[in-house]
């Protein structure tokens, strides 16, 4: 027998003892085990650089930033009407403090007119109240421009008014005062009234609204000073 024919006699014996021969002795089927996703030797993480932080815009100076911001007008808006409320709170704390002069009539004799709103006696000195009178020196000049002595005119025609008769006023109660401003009459007759109808004196600038009415019908006429 050959070489080549021992060999091949050789390998079928041992392919027939392989495919007989019970190996293991254990009918279990073991599962192979898959490899890991990733290798197990690897090389460490190279660490990736971070971009740097954007440096914050530099800020504005403080008198720029206040000029920028808006004003508001509150707080002075609010200032105004708390001033304006204690003001208003004042003025009636000081009427009802403050009481009104008890006024009561009273005669005055010998009076002499000092000029066509002013009067005096026994050492007082008593102002016409609600008109502006001319002093006794006054000029005036007339619509054809002439001038004329209109402060002594009025005061002659006070003079004749009262024509040495008592003068009742109304003065404070209490206290005597040297002078004073006070609605006087003669003969039930209110003097200031008087005066203004005959265009002798002009209503004062807060005047009641007779007096008013009794300068316009004076001008209208053109008598006494609107001459």
């Amino acid at each position: 027998m050959s070489l080549a024919s021992r060999l091949l006699t050789a390998l079928l014996g041992l392919g027939l003892i392989w495919y007989f021969w019970p190996f293991g002795g254990s009918a279990e089927v073991v599962t192979p085990v898959s490899p890991p996703d990733r290798p197990l030797f690897t090389k460490p993480a190279t660490p990736v650089p971070q971009a740097a932080a954007p440096k914050p815009a530099a800020s504005q100076p403080a008198a720029s930033q206040t000029a920028q911001a808006p004003k508001d007008p509150a707080p002075k808006t609010q200032l105004l009407a708390r001033e304006k409320a204690d003001a208003q709170r004042l003025a009636a704390l000081t009427t009802e403090t403050v009481p009104k002069p008890v006024l009561k009539p009273k005669l005055f004799y010998r009076v002499v007119v000092r000029d066509g709103g002013t009067l005096e006696t026994g050492g007082t000195v008593i102002t016409l109240d609600g008109i502006s009178a001319r002093s006794a020196d006054a000029k005036c000049k007339d619509v054809k421009g002439r001038t004329w002595s209109c402060g002594a005119r009025a005061r002659t025609a006070l003079m004749l008014r009262i024509h040495g008769r008592a003068v009742s006023c109304k003065v404070p109660v209490s206290g005597k005062q040297k002078k004073l401003t006070a609605r006087c009459s003669v003969g039930g007759a209110d003097l200031s009234t008087w005066m203004v109808s005959q265009g002798w004196a002009k209503p004062a600038a807060q005047a009641e609204p007779k007096l008013a009415a009794a300068a316009d019908k004076a001008r209208k006429k053109k008598i006494g000073l609107w001459r």
